[in-house]
């Protein structure tokens, strides 16, 4: 009985140990489970994610060269 009680309170320290680790992968939590913000572009509606997408004064773009060609 005393085995049983020593496995799982190791069994738990090693689960929690593992929820303290901190992420390593570099994701944020949105990327890791698969969603992510889409954003329209400006010029042509294409629908891109939104750190993919080019910033600009008037909107978001979908390119650099959308961006370029409705703000100059």
């Amino acid at each position: 009985m005393k085995y049983l009680v020593l496995l799982l309170i190791v069994l738990g320290g090693v689960w929690w140990i593992r929820q303290q680790r901190p992420n390593r992968s570099g994701k944020s939590s949105d990327q890791r489970q698969g969603t992510q913000n889409m954003v329209t572009c400006a010029h042509c509606g294409v629908h891109v994610p939104e750190h993919d997408a080019v910033h600009g004064h008037l909107g978001v773009y979908c390119s650099e060269a959308h961006r370029q060609r409705l703000e100059t």
